[in-house]
């Protein structure tokens, strides 16, 4: 997608020169579509309220997903909040629980069960890059654990060898765009891991899903020890999955096809909301009884892990998040610092607005011209500036008006 011709892209070298603009500095434009999407969508008449419903939650969703891809994380989850959700009061006995349990470091659980089997399935919510932030910092990890496959729903399903070379392009699929999940493959490769797509192109989704897994993986490496990275529902166990188009989910197609047990871990529920009357009221009894500073999990007296809001039976655990404030030292989220381990950098001076809203770019110096940027941010005219937030290395920059 080419930029609009109103749109000024620069690219700016490490040293202060300047480079051919950019094809791919294009988000701003997105995010500009997007909201003025939403914004014809509010204003249509529709046949009837359910009509109306789907082009919205459609719209909602859309809206996230670029905010996230712009560095906007409170901005995403307040677009996909606006999608409804359905509130099931928690009983007193799972409030009883959580006085009960102890947490634990939930990186530290998670690789002490991976240890026990050979398959580890984790999931995110698409528009939370911090849940990005905590897979990387679990891929390091499992990969001292013995773990080697890293397989991700985000890949492209018709790239049958994922970042062959040896960079993140922005032809890698749709999601990996976004730069916390581009910096998580970016530390997977110094690691070496074996990478692995899976997304069927036709057929019951579930179930292909497993069925590639098993092809590109299994059927070569019996006892390979896999990472598979999903969205949502995907890592859920249950129901348990009998044919290949029932209403299982991947890893209980898994389940059915190798007879490997997965550990399945879920970190889309428990996490801080802008609007607080978005999050479960276990979550707040959670971090008011644990005081944590990192995700962790809970452990009953009986030794079971705890899974807060959901079926008992989706998945084996639960991660936690504390809430995590922006940091007012670098004007934005503090898991960058803390969880992903990223480092502050002002944005070059001469890249600053004069009027109205910038998206600025951070690209690695070394990767091609389709490398997707290290990270992006939104900066405004008359407000505070805030930092860049970096991997190691060095880089070049572009901006966006």
């Amino acid at each position: 997608m080419l930029v609009a011709l109103a749109c000024l892209v620069h690219i700016c070298a490490h040293a202060g020169s300047t480079e051919a603009p950019s094809a791919h500095t294009t988000r701003l434009k997105q995010l500009k579509e997007a909201e003025t999407g939403l914004l014809e969508a509010q204003s249509r008449t529709y046949p009837d309220d359910k009509a109306k419903r789907a082009v919205l939650n459609s719209k909602y969703g859309a809206l996230a997903l670029v905010r996230s891809m712009v560095a906007d994380g409170d901005g995403a989850v307040t677009a996909f909040n606006r999608m409804p959700d359905e509130d099931v009061p928690a009983t007193k006995s799972e409030f009883d629980s959580i006085n009960h349990a102890i947490a634990e470091d939930a990186i530290a659980a998670i690789v002490r069960e991976a240890k026990k089997t050979q398959v580890v399935v984790l999931n995110e919510a698409h528009h939370v890059p911090m849940h990005r932030a905590f897979a990387m910092k679990l891929a390091r990890e499992l990969k001292k654990a013995g773990y080697t496959y890293l397989a991700c729903e985000a890949f492209s399903m018709y790239d049958d060898f994922p970042l062959q070379k040896q960079y993140v392009g922005e032809k890698a699929g749709i999601l990996t765009k976004e730069s916390t999940y581009a910096n998580f493959l970016r530390d997977t490769m110094q690691d070496q891991w074996k990478f692995v797509s899976y997304e069927p192109v036709d057929g019951p989704r579930e179930s292909g899903m497993a069925k590639n897994l098993v092809q590109k993986i299994f059927r070569q490496d019996p006892k390979a020890k896999v990472f598979i990275y999903v969205g949502y529902s995907h890592a859920y166990e249950f129901p348990i999955a009998e044919t290949d188009d029932d209403k299982s989910k991947m890893a209980a197609q898994l389940k059915r096809l190798t007879g490997i047990n997965p550990l399945t871990v879920d970190q889309t529920a428990m996490y801080e909301h802008v609007d607080t009357k978005r999050e479960s009221n276990l979550y707040k009894a959670a971090l008011a009884k644990m005081k944590q500073e990192k995700p962790f999990v809970l452990k009953s007296d009986s030794q079971h892990y705890l899974k807060l809001g959901i079926n008992n039976k989706l998945v084996d655990m639960q991660v936690i998040y504390p809430a995590y404030s922006n940091s007012p030292a670098t004007g934005r989220a503090s898991w960058l610092t803390t969880l992903a381990g990223f480092t502050a950098r002002d944005i070059p001076k001469e890249l600053l607005p004069a009027t109205g809203r910038r998206l600025i770019y951070a690209y690695h110096k070394q990767e091609p011209a389709d490398g997707v940027p290290a990270d992006v941010v939104i900066v405004e005219a008359g407000k505070a500036v805030p930092k860049l937030m970096l991997p190691p290395g060095e880089f070049r920059f572009a901006f966006e008006d």
